[in-house]
């Protein structure tokens, strides 16, 4: 069994919750500081067209639909997508589709951003290198990217995830800078708040013209 198949295995003998999401029975203690945080960080997405990677149960497929033209709503473990769309039934700007994201194809500029929480530090180096191409012909230019990653450790250090690489923060520095340009970044907050840990890191990156 490959590297792909032992994470699909893994995630897909997680519970479709809150808890099996986080891969921590304290998620829903925290989950809803974390989204506000991290919602807090994208720009203006209004009107827009997004691609959601690793979009799982519907945490951030929610609020960016509320706002968002047109959301593409991405994962590989049918059961997430399942209740993704239960939870967000009332919504009819949302595509969903169950792939892997390495087998994802798209029009080149057919989208004005990209959110991606928590999927490449499942991915191998040559797998990252090649999404993030793709990402960059996906998105239209001058529009942008958002990368959170857990990096050095996982988001409880005490709780480390099979099948995961913890990189170095310059790994995903140097993946995105050859085509992107750093607009913004950070850590957050949260994690530090309830774990000491500073390297749940996030990125927003910006396609030239």
């Amino acid at each position: 069994m490959d590297h792909r198949d032992k994470t699909l295995t893994f995630w897909e003998e997680q519970n479709a919750d809150i808890d099996g999401i986080l891969l921590n029975p304290n998620g829903m203690t925290f989950d809803a500081a974390e989204s506000q945080e991290i919602l807090g960080y994208l720009p203006n997405l209004e009107g827009k067209e997004v691609l959601e990677l690793a979009a799982g149960i519907g945490r951030f497929t929610k609020p960016l639909a509320s706002v968002a033209k047109q959301i593409v709503a991405v994962d590989f473990v049918e059961k997430f997508i399942d209740k993704n769309k239960e939870i967000n039934s009332n919504f009819t700007n949302i595509t969903y589709h169950v792939r892997n994201a390495m087998d994802l194809n798209f029009e080149p500029a057919c989208f004005d951003f990209v959110f991606v929480n928590w999927l490449f530090m499942y991915l191998e180096d040559n797998e990252c290198q090649i999404l993030a191409d793709r990402i960059s012909k996906w998105l239209k230019p001058k529009c942008q990217a958002f990368v959170r990653e857990s990096c050095i450790s996982a988001s409880n250090p005490n709780n480390p995830h099979p099948h995961t690489y913890y990189r170095q923060p310059e790994f995903y520095v140097d993946l995105f800078g050859e085509q992107f340009a750093s607009i913004s970044n950070g850590n957050v907050a949260v994690y530090e708040k309830l774990y000491g840990n500073a390297n749940q890191l996030w990125w927003l990156f910006q396609k030239p013209a």
